[in-house]
């Protein structure tokens, strides 16, 4: 979860995307409204919500995808 200047939460939800879009979003070659509508779906808001976010905003959502992924993926802390 990560905390946006406006004090709104944003948590990952990684049941709202599947493999493909993942793969989609990992790619390079990806466009930015691609990219906004996959990463959108997974903090649930829409590209222009997303693209609308203050660069730190912005940045702040992004980097939080990959410590909510490596924090969902790791098999060593119990989940419990």
């Amino acid at each position: 979860m990560v905390e946006l200047s406006t004090g709104a939460k944003i948590t990952y939800d990684w049941s709202a995307i599947s493999q493909k879009e993942w793969r989609i979003l990992l790619d390079k070659e990806t466009d930015a409204e691609t990219n906004d509508l996959i990463v959108g779906k997974l903090v649930h808001m829409t590209a222009d919500e997303l693209a609308e976010l203050n660069p730190l905003d912005y940045r702040k959502v992004a980097l939080g995808i990959w410590e909510s992924f490596r924090k969902e993926t790791s098999f060593d802390e119990s989940k419990n």
